[in-house]
């Protein structure tokens, strides 16, 4: 067997670069075994993305990090159990739309309840009729409701007042319709309402555009707007509402990162970099893409910033629901 000599300054920087290179690894965060949590179920597209996100924070440390699902209450378990987390960055969670649980009595959360630390995905609401639908755009649905808010049915999701609603529901407030009027029907799931529309149950479904894919593949729904700066590289035939209606109209899903309020902001910024590295990296960035979710990056200031005009939206939106 050749044995290799080095050496003793040769040796030295052997030595020197490993432990570099091992503070470098141990020095990001996670430095302690470490909790996210999902505020959804297993299967979905939080899950997903989060777990997916955690991978590469784990390959990046030499510290676990585990992936809890609390879907409970809407996601109001979830968002409790880490707003009630020490703030050390030990537990930290899915930040995603919020402010609906405080305006519906379901939870006293506000923007001032979380310390917000990056924003790593967004999926902007759609507008989706049947193929055979006399509905040829998003102008023809503004139409059919400024003459009769409650001629159309309107599929949403849970109590119709989150993530794919808002927008719409902000528009059509936009154009002067009683939105207090609208035909808002709850659906167990964006797949139920998509069904329902294929067999002449529903007018209107407001989902993601990912979640069309299999029945406008088949022929069986059209997408006539979705609520984005620009046109989605994946989808590029579908027009912005922008585009239709010359109103700027954006909104959707979106998922983040945050911890219980009052985390040191040093640590935030550690969280911060460490997140950023693992979004940056082509395991993070070609899943998400292989799986059709859009990647969104913002600092924990500007998550911060879009956390309180997420409540200022739906605030309005919901009150003008409600009268």
């Amino acid at each position: 067997m050749k044995m290799i000599r080095y050496s003793g300054a040769t040796a030295l920087a052997l030595i020197l670069a490993g432990s570099m290179a091992t503070a470098a690894q141990t020095d990001a965060w996670p430095t302690k075994p470490t909790t996210l949590i999902v505020i959804a179920g297993a299967g979905g597209g939080s899950d997903y993305t989060m777990r997916l996100l955690a991978r590469e924070l784990e390959a990046n440390s030499d510290q676990p990090i585990s992936v809890v699902n609390q879907a409970q209450g809407a996601g109001v378990v979830g968002m409790t159990t880490y707003v009630n987390a020490a703030p050390d960055g030990t537990t930290v969670g899915q930040m995603s739309p919020f402010a609906q649980y405080r305006m519906l009595g379901q939870a006293d959360f506000t923007s001032d309840s979380f310390t917000p630390i990056a924003m790593i995905n967004m999926d902007p609401a759609s507008v989706s009729v049947a193929a055979d639908s006399e509905l040829g755009s998003i102008n023809d649905i503004i139409a059919a409701l400024k003459e009769d808010p409650s001629s159309l049915s309107i599929s949403c999701g849970g109590g119709c007042n989150a993530s794919w609603d808002i927008p719409f529901v902000s528009l059509m407030l936009d154009e002067g319709i009683d939105v207090a009027r609208l035909n808002l029907i709850p659906a167990q799931g964006s797949a139920a309402g998509l069904q329902e529309l294929t067999s002449g149950g529903m007018d209107i479904v407001l989902c993601s555009l990912p979640e069309t894919d299999a029945l406008r593949d088949a022929g069986l729904v059209k997408n006539v707007a979705v609520f984005s700066g620009e046109r989605l590289e994946r989808y590029p035939e579908v027009p912005t509402v922008e585009e239709e209606t010359g109103k700027s109209a954006t909104g959707g899903t979106w998922r983040g990162i945050a911890g219980a309020a009052g985390m040191d902001s040093e640590l935030v910024g550690q969280i911060e970099a460490s997140i950023k590295a693992a979004y940056d990296s082509d395991g993070f960035q070609t899943g998400m893409k292989e799986r059709g979710f859009g990647t969104v990056w913002m600092d924990a200031e500007e998550l911060g910033a879009f956390m309180r005009e997420h409540e200022a939206q739906t605030e309005r939106v919901i009150d003008a629901l409600n009268p």
